[in-house]
């Protein structure tokens, strides 16, 4: 590929990068309540001209969609917790470690 057509592809993607960002956090920025009335609002968009088999399909496929978003982002706060937990524990180790010194020392005295 020709250097022009490199920087035509690199332009494109830092456009598409930066049009899906501005997006992400107008998206992830709005109130809840407006976030749900968004929701709502695509719903009730989608299911214009689709018969009722094809609203459930639809349905489905969007509950399947979130519930593996969901089930991604309950794995990753659980091993989060844990090494916050972790640290925690570890803190707690390294202040008893200290005490202990402080106290061999007053022995030693």
């Amino acid at each position: 590929m020709s250097d022009i057509g490199k920087n035509c592809d690199n332009q494109c993607n830092s456009v598409k990068n930066s049009c899906e960002n501005i997006f992400a956090k107008c998206f992830f920025s709005l109130p809840p309540k407006q976030f749900s009335l968004l929701s709502s609002l695509i719903g009730i968009l989608l299911i214009d001209n689709l018969d009722l088999d094809q609203q459930n399909a639809l349905g489905n496929f969007i509950v399947n969609v979130g519930q593996a978003i969901l089930t991604s982002a309950a794995q990753a706060q659980t091993l989060q917790n844990n090494n916050s937990q972790n640290d925690y524990i570890r803190k707690q180790i390294q202040i008893l470690k200290q005490q202990i010194d402080m106290l061999e020392k007053q022995l030693d005295s």
